[in-house]
């Protein structure tokens, strides 16, 4: 009985220290497409982003699409301000088309992957800069 209690002990120890040493949902994200303006001075980067997470009973890294993001800004600089694109099922969108109606305006089209229904748009997105 002893035995028990002391493996039982230990089991729960380790179970404590792993979560504690993990980061919680770490963020993950693959690159849908990139597009620069026609003036080559502003940027939009659409990517699609992923929550990291442990699975306690098989210690098995898992990933869950969280949402799809435009990261804009200029051209050369790091792209840190985001629009969180909504209204979509983030885990549905495979593909997105990026068109700039000028400098200051873009427009991003969810594009539906259906066989039946392709090249169809699902939702379109449009973004000034000055009101972003």
């Amino acid at each position: 009985m002893l035995s028990v209690g002391v493996i039982l002990l230990v089991f729960m120890m380790n179970y404590f220290v792993d979560k504690r040493q993990q980061q919680p949902n770490m963020t993950q994200s693959v690159s849908l497409t990139t597009s620069t303006s026609p003036d080559r001075k502003n940027i939009v980067e659409v990517k699609k982003m992923y929550r990291q997470s442990t699975d306690y009973f098989d210690y098995e890294q898992k990933q869950k699409v969280d949402s799809v993001r435009m990261y804009y800004g200029q051209s050369g600089g790091m792209l840190s301000q985001y629009k969180e694109l909504k209204g979509i099922q983030p885990s549905k969108v495979h593909d997105v088309d990026v068109y700039w109606k000028s400098n200051q305006h873009v427009i991003i089209d969810v594009i539906n992957t259906k066989q039946q229904q392709r090249n169809k748009v699902k939702k379109r997105f449009n973004y000034h800069f000055t009101e972003l």
